[in-house]
């Protein structure tokens, strides 16, 4: 499960001024992978697996990047190559 205090770190953010903004952006980026896998599990489903932490930690990352260019569209590839592999593993 990713942690509020996972992405600070990985992001480098050393204040507490945007955990809700992170909060809500891992809560999107769960929801997002498991609806791009199979909508019918739950996330607890998915939460014994690295890759659906590893899919989440990086879209949580490219959004709080990215939150101020409007013209991002894609999902990172990597993100997309994750998901397949729980699609094949779910």
């Amino acid at each position: 499960m990713v942690k509020v205090d996972d992405m600070k770190n990985s992001l480098r953010i050393d204040h507490s001024m945007d955990d809700n903004l992170l909060e809500q952006l891992i809560a999107t980026a769960e929801s997002y992978v498991v609806h791009a896998v199979d909508s019918q599990l739950g996330k607890q489903e998915y939460e014994k697996y690295k890759q659906f932490d590893w899919a989440v930690s990086l879209l949580v990352q490219h959004w709080y990047i990215n939150q101020q260019i409007s013209d991002v569209e894609h999902i990172p590839f990597t993100v997309t190559s994750l998901i397949q592999q729980l699609r094949g593993s779910v």
